[in-house]
C-alpha cells in the first residue's frame, strides 16, 4: 500500500509543480527540474516519512527510457545533422579529460588506496560512460566487491552535488567565460499549441493520440530490454538506451508519430518524475559515512575531468551549451541529457547530447581497461 502511495506522490507532484510554474514566476525561474530534485531530497531524508529507495531507483530507470523516444518524436534529425560537428569535438576533449584525470587521481593517490589503478579504470569508465562502465571495468579487472560499491556510492554523492550545481548555477557561471551558443536557430523539436487553449473535442483527440504515443515508447522500452536480455543475459543499462533511442530516432522519421502533440510535454512531465524519484535516493547520511581517501579519489577524477574539459572549452572555442551537455553526456550518460538541457533552456543540445551519451557508453570500457593497465605503473 504504501508503495502505491509512493508511486501516486511522485507522479503527482510534477503535475503540481508544472501547475505552479504557470502562476508563480519564482518555480519557472528557480527551475521546475531543480525544485523536484529538491522535493525528493528533502522527502529522502526526513526520518519517519515512508519511502522505499528502491522503488525510487527502479522508477528513476524506468522513467527516462519512456521520455527519451517521446521528447524524439518531434526532433527534426535533419536540421541537427548541421550542427554535429562541434558537439564531436567537445567530446572528445571530454574523453581526454577523463583520461588525464583518472591517472591523475591514480599517481596522488597511489600510495593511500591499495586498488588505485583499478579504480582509475572504473572512474573514466564511469566518467566516459556510465554506471553499467563502472561496473563492467570493476569485475574485468576484478577489484574487489567493497570497492566497486563504495566507487559507485562516491559516485552517487559526487553526481548529486554536480547535478544540483548544472541545473541552477552552472551556465550562469560559464557564459561568462565561454562563447554563447549559436545554433541554427531551431531548437529540432517541433513546437505545439498550449493545451488548455484545445476545445473539448481537440483535447480529447489530442490525449487519445498522446496515449498511443506513450504505448509504443512502453513497447520501445520492453523490446529494448528483450533484446538486452537476449543478448547480454541482463538488462544491459546501455542496450536498452540504444534501444529506445533508436526507437525514438526511427519513429521520428514516421508522419504519423511525428504529427502527435505534446510528446515533448509528456517527456518533460516523466523528466520531473525521474528527478523526485532520483532525489529520494540522495542519502545525506551515507553520504558522512563514505570512505574520506575513495571520496577523495573519484573527485579528483571527476571535477578534474570537468575542469580540465572547461580549459579545453576555453582553447578550442566551445558554446557554453555544447561544452556543458557534453560534459553531462560524459559525467552521467544519456539519462541526464534531456533534464539538463531544459534547465539551461536549450532543446537543440538535446540530441547531439543523446549520441555523445551513446558512444560514451560504447568506448567506457575500453578505455577504463587501458586507464588501468596505464596506472599499474605508477
Amino acid at each position: 500500500m504504501l508503495q502505491i502511495v509512493q508511486i501516486v506522490v511522485i507522479f503527482t507532484i510534477p503535475l503540481l509543480i508544472l501547475m505552479a510554474q504557470k502562476r508563480f514566476k519564482w518555480v519557472k525561474t528557480l527551475s521546475p527540474i531543480l525544485l523536484a530534485y529538491a522535493i525528493g531530497i528533502v522527502w529522502g531524508n526526513i526520518k519517519g516519512l515512508p519511502l522505499d529507495r528502491g522503488l525510487s531507483m527502479t522508477l528513476s530507470e524506468v522513467t527516462v527510457p519512456i521520455a527519451i523516444p517521446l521528447i524524439l518524436f518531434s526532433a527534426d534529425f535533419l536540421k541537427w545533422l548541421k550542427s554535429a560537428k562541434k558537439t564531436v569535438i567537445s567530446f572528445v576533449l571530454v574523453v581526454v579529460s577523463a583520461f588525464l584525470s583518472a591517472l591523475l587521481a591514480a599517481f596522488i593517490f597511489r600510495n593511500t588506496i591499495d586498488e588505485f589503478a583499478k579504480l582509475a579504470g572504473m572512474t573514466i569508465g564511469v566518467y566516459t560512460g556510465g554506471t553499467p562502465n563502472l561496473m563492467a571495468v570493476g569485475l574485468a579487472v576484478e577489484a574487489k566487491e567493497s570497492t566497486i560499491v563504495l566507487a559507485n556510492a562516491c559516485d552517487n554523492i559526487l553526481g548529486g552535488a554536480y547535478f544540483l550545481l548544472l541545473i541552477s548555477v552552472i551556465k550562469p557561471l560559464l557564459s561568462k567565460i565561454l562563447k554563447p551558443f549559436k545554433g541554427t536557430g531551431t531548437s529540432f523539436i517541433q513546437e505545439s499549441e498550449a493545451f488548455s487553449s484545445l476545445d473539448g473535442k481537440e483535447k480529447k483527440k489530442a490525449a487519445g493520440k498522446l496515449g498511443i504515443a506513450l504505448l509504443i515508447c512502453i513497447a520501445a522500452l520492453g523490446v529494448s530490454a528483450g533484446v538486452a536480455l537476449l543478448i547480454t543475459g541482463e538488462l544491459n543499462a546501455a542496450i536498452v538506451m540504444l534501444g529506445v533511442t533508436s526507437a525514438g530516432v526511427g519513429l521520428s522519421f514516421v508522419k504519423k508519430v511525428k504529427e502527435i502533440k505534446y510528446t515533448f510535454d509528456m517527456g518533460q512531465y516523466l523528466i520531473l518524475a525521474f528527478s523526485i524519484a532520483l532525489g529520494t535516493t540522495v542519502n545525506i547520511e551515507e553520504m558522512l559515512k563514505a570512505s574520506p581517501t575513495v571520496l577523495g579519489f573519484v573527485a579528483v577524477a571527476m571535477f578534474g575531468a570537468i575542469m580540465i574539459h572547461l580549459i579545453f572549452a576555453i582553447l578550442f572555442k566551445i558554446d557554453v551549451d555544447t561544452a556543458i551537455i557534453t560534459s553531462v553526456a560524459g559525467v552521467y550518460g544519456p539519462a541526464f541529457i534531456v533534464p539538463v538541457a531544459d534547465a539551461i533552456k536549450n532543446r537543440e543540445v538535446i540530441v547531439a547530447g543523446l549520441t555523445a551519451g551513446l558512444i560514451g557508453y560504447a568506448v567506457g570500457n575500453y578505455l577504463g581497461i587501458l586507464v588501468y593497465g596505464i596506472a599499474t605503473l605508477f
